[in-house]
């Protein structure tokens, strides 16, 4: 199993809970062995081995976003700036038949991909190698895109340049200048130690950092119904393990980046964020607009 951060963030804390239970479940007979710290390779470069003909990874924790490049058009929404309200909204979609639907998509499509279960990482914020205080500090800046569609327009519509960088080559991106701002759940910006060369934050919120376990087809294909049950409900598991840990994790995470000097920005309103990318959002929403609505209304 491929994880691109590193030990003790909140998804390898997840993806180790998820591992330890499913070798509970099985009595020993499953056994996923977690690669940790990006040494299977990020999001990217493992979308790709997973999507060979003989996959190098059997199993792989990877954002939504990175499913959106191989036609899972569903996966998009969850990738929509502003669409989570709260942690508690989220959660009610993960568990919903509605997750259940974008999870399976992947694999009705024959992209050879079983989605399992989501959990998340925190709220994505941005940071910069110097203070960023509003929208207008974005303008014309070099900021980071993962190479997803929809983070592209987000940094275009902020009225910033997209730069392409992997996640591996991010820090000295930062460090040398070919990138001035990216952004990340406030856990991982310090599991990573970006803040190191970009230590300041302004608290937009504008993504929730999803995080989904995928399988793959022939991997899930050989598995029993009783080893496929396993799977699922130790990704219940890990999902419910995520929503316990991940608020205090970043609280802690905070704390910690203010001793090291980090400066935080708070905003006063989200809704000129919400304006300046309602273009995205409106495009983005268009092309399944019933099931969105659907992922909106869980929170009520």
């Amino acid at each position: 199993m491929s994880e691109p951060n590193p030990d003790g963030s909140i998804s390898t804390q997840v993806d180790l809970a998820f591992a330890q239970k499913v070798e509970e479940l099985s009595n020993g007979s499953l056994i996923i062995q977690v690669v940790t710290g990006g040494a299977l390779g990020d999001n990217t470069q493992v979308m790709k081995y997973i999507t060979e003909e003989k996959p190098s990874v059997n199993i792989a924790r990877v954002s939504p976003a990175s499913l959106v490049s191989y036609k899972c058009k569903k996966s998009e929404l969850l990738d929509i700036p502003f669409t989570f309200s709260s942690r508690e909204h989220f959660y009610n979609f993960a568990a919903s038949p509605v997750a259940q639907q974008i999870l399976d998509e992947p694999y009705e499509i024959g992209l050879g991909l079983k989605g399992l279960f989501y959990a998340e990482e925190g709220f994505r914020h941005f940071f910069s190698t110097k203070k960023l205080e509003s929208l207008e500090d974005f303008k014309d800046k070099k900021i980071r895109s993962a190479g997803n569609t929809i983070m592209t327009k987000i940094i275009e519509s902020l009225g910033g340049k997209a730069v392409p960088v992997s996640f591996s080559t991010l820090y000295s991106a930062l460090q040398t200048g070919q990138t001035e701002i990216a952004e990340q759940p406030i856990a991982n910006y310090l599991s990573n130690n970006f803040y190191k060369v970009a230590p300041y934050m302004i608290l937009d919120g504008h993504q929730l950092g999803i995080m989904e376990v995928v399988i793959t087809a022939d991997s899930w294909d050989n598995l029993s119904k009783k080893e496929q049950d396993i799977l699922v409900e130790a990704g219940k598991y890990a999902s419910e393990y995520c929503k316990q840990i991940s608020q205090e994790a970043e609280e802690k995470a905070k704390k910690a980046l203010e001793a090291e000097g980090v400066e935080f920005t708070e905003i006063e309103s989200i809704v000129p964020w919400q304006n300046a990318c309602a273009d995205v959002i409106n495009d983005a929403v268009s092309q399944n607009t019933e099931l969105y609505g659907e992922i909106i209304t869980i929170a009520d």
